[in-house]
């Protein structure tokens, strides 16, 4: 019992304090000097190399528009042998950005689930994936009201969650739980930068894009 509560207490005394990714520094003034546009994340197809039977495409944008609002998306698109599948999550909200801290807020995500017997192994070309998909007429998306916040370093041209998320769903790893002060650019953090921001599946960084 005496082990049990020692492991549960240096547990807890070693678990990253990690709330403060979910609002901006209190003692930074607010500010808008950030490029608007697309944030695209950089995405590795999923599928095994070569496979035949299964390929899975998937992609992740923000995109920062006037008046601090923005779009997130997540899009995913599977290539069965006799079957295709699309689906798509899209978050819109308002950002606050302070300094080199930007936090998006969440308040409403619609989603969209459809199958095709239609298949198509090429990469799907056109940016808005949700009209290419053949899905039917009576395909309709889903609504619901969301309170999600996640803080994201902006370095002058990217954008770098400091928690994996993909999707909105969270896992608890990221740039924030290896570093060591809150809203510091320390040595740890721009390590865990780099090693998140250069990972080759599934970086934690969107980089601002000039689209035609």
């Amino acid at each position: 019992m005496i082990l049990s509560v020692c492991l549960l207490f240096f547990s807890i005394q070693c678990a990253p304090k990690i709330d403060w990714i979910r609002t901006l520094p209190s003692d930074l003034p607010r500010d808008t000097k950030i490029s608007l546009g697309f944030y695209i994340r950089p995405t590795e197809k999923k599928s095994p190399y070569n496979s035949k039977e299964f390929h899975l495409y998937w992609k992740e944008e923000i995109q920062l528009k006037p008046n601090n609002q923005f779009v997130k998306t997540w899009s995913e698109w599977k290539v069965y042998k006799d079957h295709s599948e699309f689906h798509q999550k899209e978050g819109t909200g308002t950002f606050e950005k302070s300094g080199e801290w930007v936090l998006l807020k969440t308040n409403s995500i619609s989603e969209i689930k459809c199958k095709s017997t239609q298949i198509d192994k090429t990469i799907p070309k056109g940016k808005d994936w949700f009209s290419l998909f053949p899905c039917s007429p009576q395909t309709s998306k889903t609504n619901r009201i969301i309170d999600h916040r996640l803080l994201y370093y902006f370095d002058g041209k990217s954008l770098f969650p400091l928690q994996f998320e993909s999707g909105y769903h969270e896992a608890d790893f990221g740039i924030a739980w290896e570093s060591d002060l809150p809203y510091t650019r320390s040595s740890l953090f721009e390590k865990a930068k780099l090693k998140y921001g250069k990972k080759e599946f599934q970086p934690h960084v969107y980089n601002h894009v000039k689209l035609d």
